[in-house]
């Protein structure tokens, strides 16, 4: 056998060893790459919302940080049902994600059908922000404290009005806890959106109402609105001189958040690449100012956390609703 016969098996597991390795350093350049294109981010409500401007923040910051353009896209309608929907369905590439709140769990324990399963259609990325809501009063009302508005409300049951940012909204929730809690009656008035909800307040046509500190705390600074309680188990930054309602109810808690998801089925690597983003950009003190002007906290948790973080808000909603009777209509 010649030296040239000798060498071709070799030749030839060299040359597979070089296919595999460029193979290799292809799928890791991919990988590495992301992302090659600009991100969706998708917010369920219309712009000009508590969800939006956190979305705007974070997209300016991550476009930054990835060098590539995150988008925010709005799909409002359903009680945020259209925009989890949507998410639901695009392709697991992570060019596609959700900026959800309390609504997006809420409304699995609220309707029938609504459209998607939170443990099955979705991945968590990371939470973005967490923070308090906010119990405010029309300044005609004569109750300066919580006691005194419950107070009223038993000697009018039924009779005390209450707006929220809508049917299975925080703020509507943080009415429906507050009456399981006190026993109390209150008559709940939705709105589309708390920037109405907040007009009709400040013009006396309803007795009080749950918010975002985003929402409220404009009007509370010109005193168009008077502040009672936040829904922390501690004081908001934001608004240190109010105590919370925990204070004079223990373990009333009620936050309002916001948290990142991708589609089920999103490559691992592509989870992680976001997730470590998430973590650059909100621990950045300059983000972190940003975001708290409007009274959020950011709030980071890796991705193992989430999920239980989102299965324990499912089971306060969920037995709040089915022991308060609550319905979607």
């Amino acid at each position: 056998m010649t030296m040239a016969n000798l060498l071709r098996p070799h030749r030839r597991t060299l040359r597979a060893a070089a296919i595999l390795g460029a193979g290799l350093l292809a799928t890791g350049a991919a990988h590495a790459a992301y992302p090659e294109r600009a991100i969706s981010m998708v917010v369920a409500y219309p712009p000009g919302g508590g969800v939006d401007t956190v979305a705007r923040v974070l997209s300016v910051e991550l476009s930054k940080l990835l060098k590539q353009s995150v988008v925010v896209e709005n799909k409002p309608g359903a009680g945020a049902t259209i925009g989890a929907s949507y998410v639901k369905r695009a392709t697991p590439d992570g060019y596609t994600l959700l900026l959800a709140d309390p609504a997006f769990v809420i409304n699995t324990g609220l309707m029938t059908n609504v459209g998607y399963d939170l443990k099955k259609d979705f991945t968590p990325v990371s939470t973005v922000t967490m923070s308090p809501i906010v119990l405010s009063v029309y300044p005609g009302l004569p109750v300066h404290s919580l006691a005194e508005l419950l107070e009223a409300a038993r000697r009018k049951p039924g009779g005390l009005s209450y707006s929220s940012a809508g049917i299975g909204s925080t703020p509507h929730m943080a009415g429906e806890m507050l009456k399981a809690y006190t026993n109390s009656s209150f008559t709940h008035i939705p709105y589309k959106g708390s920037g109405p909800a907040m007009s009709n307040l400040v013009a006396g046509q309803l007795d009080f109402s749950f918010s975002t500190i985003a929402a409220a705390k404009p009007f509370i600074d010109q005193k168009l609105i008077r502040p009672l309680a936040t829904t922390g188990l501690e004081r908001s930054p934001a608004l240190p001189e109010l105590p919370t309602i925990a204070e004079s109810i223990p373990g009333f808690k009620v936050l309002f958040w916001t948290a990142l998801f991708a589609p089920a089925n999103t490559p691992p690597a592509v989870v992680k690449a976001l997730n470590e983003a998430m973590r650059t950009v909100l621990t950045d003190p300059q983000t972190k100012a940003a975001i708290e002007k409007s009274g959020d906290v950011a709030t980071y948790l890796p991705t193992e956390k989430v999920n239980d973080f989102v299965a324990g808000e499912f089971a306060q909603w969920t037995g709040l609703i089915a022991k308060a009777g609550i319905k979607a209509e």
